[in-house]
Formats: C-alpha cells, structure tokens, sequence
C-alpha cells in the first residue's frame, strides 16, 4: 500500500474505509498557541531534518492521527503515518522529492505548497489539506 497515505505530500485518499467521526468535526484542524505564526516561501535548503506532525485538516485529518518525515539533503526521504483504522496502525514510504519553485513532489506526485516558519516548522498545502510539521531539534 505503498504511497496511498501520501498523494500531495502526505494528503490521504482513504474515503469511505475509514468513518467520518475518527475526529470530530470540531476538533480537526486545532493547533494552540500557533495562531499568529508567520510563514514564508520554503526552499530546499530549508527542508533537511525529521518533522513530526503537529496539525493536520481537511480530509486528510479523517484519516490520519500522525505523521513523522526525514527529509535529507540528497533530495531522499522517509515517513510514517498513523493511520486512523481498526485497529491504527503506521503505513511507511521511502523515496525521493524534489523542489519547483516554493512546490514539492514526492515521487513525481502532483506537488503541494510548501512555507516555513522563523522556527523551522513546515507548513504543506495540497488538494486534500494542509499538514503542519514541528522540525525536532535533537537529531
């Protein structure tokens, strides 16, 4: 199932496997203490290091509790998902990514916006949500 949790950067198809009350609604897309955030144009420099999910919404937050990236320098990168199933259980995928402007494409896939922030979280845009990454410092 390789790639199915990531279309667009980690923004997760799965529809009607999984029900629609995995979060609720008011829940979904909550991030406290982030409001005032300011976010910029990313670039490739900026992107080497482990990130872990810290907001997810749309429909990918229907789907998924956590993500957890590494990106590296070579343009390579792994994750981890963890999907909302019965029971949840963490999906894996290897493989490359690439820039295009302030855009990023994991394995030729449509590309989705990517920002940064003064403190190095990631911030990715696509056509099923948005996914916000916290940059661990002890790597």
């Amino acid at each position: 199932m390789k790639g199915s949790w990531l279309t667009a950067l980690a923004l997760l198809p799965l529809g009607s496997c999984i029900a629609s009350s995995v979060v609720a609604p008011q829940d979904r897309g909550r991030e406290v203490g982030r409001e005032d955030q300011v976010w910029s144009q990313a670039s490739a420099q900026s992107l080497s290091g482990v990130y872990v999910s810290t907001r997810l919404s749309g429909s990918l937050a229907n789907s998924v509790r956590k993500i957890i990236y590494l990106f590296q320098e070579d343009g390579h990168y792994t994750g981890a998902a963890l999907v909302e199933t019965s029971p949840p259980h963490f999906e894996v995928i290897t493989g490359e990514w690439r820039m295009q402007g302030s855009q990023i494409s994991l394995d030729g896939a449509d590309p989705a916006q990517l920002e940064v922030a003064a403190d190095r979280s990631l911030r990715i845009t696509g056509e099923s949500g948005q996914v916000v990454l916290r940059r661990e410092l002890n790597q």
